[in-house]
């Protein structure tokens, strides 16, 4: 999709939008749209954009996926987790419905805020400031998004870690098929795992530097990546792009956390992941980073994850 052709649907549906960068090289943040931020080069949307997200609107008889560049609270599942505290899957409507503000900008920075409701699924209610806080450089070859993805909490009672962890998440999607390629650092196997009950490994083969993992599937599949972990990198060959996601060291009194979608009643397991990568029959993917959680929720505790996307075009 062109960039131009973005924007126009978002105002042809009413929809706030705003742009970092320039008219051919830069970000679009969909305001009303949960936040999601879609990365465009030489004119050209290189994030996956679902076109029924422009002008739908998720409910709770389904939930229509934006695509682009999202952020979540993490873990998704356990008694801990944001998206089963009705007991079935689902984006909470605080996420889906938040209204993103624009606080600061400039040709080539933006930061942008929201304000998100959350339960988890032991019941525990929690108010807090999300924030999003980009900066965006490009040469003729290259665009460099960095995002600082921010969690404030700002209720009056103190949270104690056994009613309520939560850290950022970074989802960026992008369409995939047989001309993609995902590719993990060279990892030990205890250091990277699947986070559903199927195994993946017949996608997956060993270079001399790399774990590269192919992105056709008949089955979903989620891979978490250890701490140790330094970077996800996505090729898409046929579209003449590849992009290297990496995020910096979490700040001292945080910890990296479990982020496995699993059955609301089951406590949440100790493997904590730094990044991880999900790929869908239907043809897409995602390379995703995970902040980490403070010890105890009190008032004006903030956790963040700085990530970077280098998307070079091939």
């Amino acid at each position: 999709m062109l960039i131009k052709e973005l924007i126009d649907g978002y105002k042809a549906a009413g929809r706030r939008f705003h742009i970092v960068g320039t008219e051919t090289d830069g970000i679009i943040i969909a305001l009303d749209v949960e936040g999601r931020i879609f990365a465009f080069k030489d004119g050209k949307v290189l994030n996956r954009v679902n076109a029924d997200a422009i002008a739908g609107i998720s409910t709770r008889a389904g939930y229509i996926n934006p695509g682009g560049d999202g952020f979540w609270p993490a873990p998704e599942g356990s008694r801990m987790g944001f998206e089963y505290s009705s007991g079935e899957w689902r984006v909470p409507p605080s996420l889906t419905n938040a209204r993103w503000l624009v606080a600061e900008s400039s040709a080539t920075h933006g930061l942008f805020t929201a304000e998100v409701d959350l339960v988890n699924a032991a019941g525990t209610g929690m108010p807090f400031i999300f924030s999003r806080d980009v900066t965006v450089n490009s040469d003729a070859k290259k665009l460099t998004v960095k995002i600082i993805e921010g969690i404030e909490y700002i209720g009056n009672r103190e949270v104690p870690r056994d009613e309520a962890v939560i850290a950022p998440w970074s989802l960026c999607q992008f369409d995939c098929g047989k001309d993609c390629t995902l590719r993990l650092p060279k990892l030990s196997k205890d250091e990277y795992w699947d986070l559903y009950p199927w195994d993946s490994s017949c996608h997956r083969k060993e270079t001399a530097d790399a774990i590269e993992v192919e992105m056709v599937t008949d089955f979903r599949f989620q891979l978490a990546l250890s701490p140790v972990a330094d970077f996800v990198e996505f090729i898409d060959r046929g579209r003449g792009f590849s992009v290297r996601r990496t995020a910096q060291p979490i700040a001292d009194g945080l910890d990296f956390i479990a982020i496995d979608d699993i059955d609301y009643a089951l406590p949440c397991n100790n493997r904590p992941v730094r990044f991880s990568a999900y790929c869908d029959p239907s043809g897409f993917m995602e390379i995703e980073a995970c902040g980490g959680t403070p010890a105890r929720l009190s008032k004006g505790v903030k956790t963040t994850v700085t990530v970077t996307n280098e998307y070079k075009l091939l």
